[in-house]
């Protein structure tokens, strides 16, 4: 009889106290990091396009494999202003092995690719994109040995459009054609008027 109320006294004590702990612990769940395939599209055209050896060009002009990217918003809302962000290349584009994936990487010499990558932050200028790293400088067009620049002001940020691959690859912009100058009209001589015979 001892041994069976003892027992009862442990349990009731053990649940006195295990139920408080589980009131006071609060469970979070991180927010689902969000996937976008996109391109970034420079107002010149020119697309941020994937090179050997890890590196970065503004050399596409054209949306292709080289040219797609994912941006993986980390906080797993729609992009806005001060997102924390990493951008994939899968080599082969959407269809390629995300095995083989790289990440943009801030280096002390600028931006390149590697297989663990940074975390930027998005600022949104006006209709288009910047990327500030984590160190706080700004990833620029400007490309020395194949990596992206790094600037402390965001006003020599590269701006960049994301042009939306959800739904396929959009047509390409055309150039505008540059006009050719006009050339003045040859004018032609005036037929002689016909003589009329004299009254006679």
């Amino acid at each position: 009889m001892k041994k069976a109320t003892l027992s009862l006294i442990a349990t009731a004590l053990g649940i006195l106290v295990a139920v408080p702990l589980q009131a006071g612990v609060k469970v979070t769940t991180a927010p689902e990091p969000l996937e976008k395939p996109v391109a970034f599209r420079t107002a010149d055209n020119k697309c941020i396009t994937t090179v050997t050896g890890g590196f970065l060009t503004l050399g596409g002009e054209k949306i292709g494999s080289k040219q797609t990217f994912t941006i993986v918003d980390l906080n797993g809302t729609d992009l806005v202003d001060g997102d924390p962000v990493k951008v994939r290349y899968t080599p082969g584009g959407l269809k390629g092995d995300k095995a083989k994936s790289n990440y943009w990487m801030e280096t002390p010499e600028g931006i390149k690719r590697n297989s663990e990558g940074s975390v930027f932050k998005i600022k949104v200028v006006d209709t288009k994109y910047a990327f500030q790293t984590s160190s706080g400088k700004f990833m620029t067009g400007v490309e020395k040995e194949g990596l992206f620049s790094l600037s402390d002001k965001q006003a020599d940020a590269l701006l960049v459009q994301l042009v939306d691959l959800s739904s396929g690859v959009p047509k390409t912009p055309k150039k505008p054609k540059a006009e050719a100058p006009a050339t003045p009209a040859t004018e032609k001589p005036a037929a002689p008027a016909a003589e009329k015979p004299a009254a006679e």
